[in-house]
């Protein structure tokens, strides 16, 4: 079983591609897996607007299940719609700071986590660069909510190291590693209990991302937590 979770679907608006929720279920179809996924809408637009896309557009879908999104810099406008995201559906809640040019330690974005630790969803962070994720381990320290940082590649490593080393709640999404050597660098420092499965498709390539985690010297069970055991465990939900 194959569990992605970091798909999207919609309207992208820096180059021309498809990313129709058609394209990636198709691809989630050929290689028999299923994905947490979001509209983009909700990212380079309206969270909230973004968010019901995604319900109204996943509620029939049994491969493709919900994930949301806010962006802290139109707090506190919308705020209201992150109460009660589990009885709504969602099974996860994804932030974009890179994307959209906030900062970690943002005050509208540590009120957000407040309010997110109420509901014990798991917080995907898109982010990337040097100190953030010692930033992002501060902030989980007190919230029991797992977050998985989606963005680390190769160049974080040791940083990445050193803070699941403190941090039980830290996990790692894997669609940057640029090498299986990766994995069983992180395999013997931190295990590969907390590593789960992201392409970044229909975006970026689902094969690439696949072929690092099949092509790794991981034992079979390794894999396959990687690729859906650790993220079902970690939310709670077989999927």
């Amino acid at each position: 079983m194959i569990v992605d979770i970091n798909t999207c679907f919609g309207f992208y608006p820096y180059r021309k591609v498809d990313v129709s929720l058609e394209t990636l279920k198709n691809i989630l179809k050929f290689h028999r897996a299923k994905a947490l996924s979001l509209s983009l809408k909700g990212i380079f637009y309206d969270a909230t607007e973004g968010n019901e896309e995604t319900l109204n557009l996943l509620k029939d879908e049994t491969d493709v299940y919900p994930v949301a999104t806010y962006d802290p810099r139109a707090y506190p406008k919308g705020i209201e719609f992150l109460e009660g995201l589990r009885s709504k559906g969602f099974l996860g809640i994804a932030f974009f700071p890179r994307l959209q040019g906030w900062v970690i330690d943002f005050a509208p974005f540590r009120d957000v986590l407040e309010i997110l630790e109420k509901e014990n969803i798991p917080i995907i962070i898109h982010t990337s660069g040097y100190g953030e994720l010692t930033k992002i381990s501060s902030l989980a320290g007190g919230i029991k909510s797992p977050f998985i940082i989606s963005g680390f590649n190769y160049s974080n490593l040791s940083e990445a190291i050193a803070v699941m080393k403190k941090s039980e709640n830290i996990y790692i999404e894997s669609h940057l590693f640029n090498s299986p050597d990766t994995l069983e660098y992180l395999k013997k420092y931190t295990g590969t209990d907390r590593i789960v499965f992201g392409s970044g498709a229909p975006l970026l390539s689902f094969e690439t991302a696949l072929s690092v985690i099949e092509k790794s010297y991981l034992s079979d069970e390794e894999k396959e937590g990687i690729l859906g055991r650790n993220l079902e465990r970690m939310i709670g939900v077989k999927l």
